[in-house]
């Protein structure tokens, strides 16, 4: 089982649009993550997203490379400071490959759990877009997970 945990491409200052939508370059960033996803043949049996709109826009343009062109599916704790159990639990039990679109700390906290089993056992260079691939490595439910890889929008520019 695979976990795909994505950081919201860029998005536009809450000054201009407080329900902060992708910026171009955001978007630019998301399509240019999707055409890297497809080429590498990730498939995924589910997209989730936090419902804001930054995550909703970034995950429903991943989705479209990824699961088969569905739309993302909004649930509850992916916000930014919402706690890692409820993904935890899920990723755990989990039949398929699963990918979250959310928002940092949230994510930070997401990958250290899986990897040290604390929210706080270590940090991960994220950046707006970044997706990073974990990779279960057992089937108990205290988790056993390993990376497998990171990408950021600005190692994709051009694919």
């Amino acid at each position: 089982m695979k976990l795909y945990l994505v950081q919201h491409a860029e998005a536009i200052s809450k000054d201009i649009d407080p329900e902060r939508p992708l910026s171009k370059k955001g978007a630019a960033d998301a399509a240019e993550m999707a055409a890297f996803l497809h080429s590498g043949d990730v498939m995924v049996d589910e997209v989730i997203h936090s419902g804001k709109a930054r995550a909703k826009e970034t995950a429903n343009i991943l989705s479209k490379a990824v699961w088969l062109g569905q739309a993302a599916i909004e649930v509850e704790g992916l916000k930014p400071n919402d706690s890692t159990d409820h993904l935890f639990h899920a990723a755990t039990t989990a039949g398929g490959d699963i990918m979250a679109v959310g928002h940092l700390p949230f994510m930070e906290k997401m990958v250290s759990r899986c990897l040290t089993g604390k929210e706080d056992g270590m940090s991960v260079g994220f950046e707006p877009g970044t997706v990073v691939c974990l990779e279960r490595t057992n089937d108990d439910n205290q988790g056993g997970w390993q990376l497998n890889w990171m990408q950021r929008p600005s190692m994709v520019s051009g694919v």
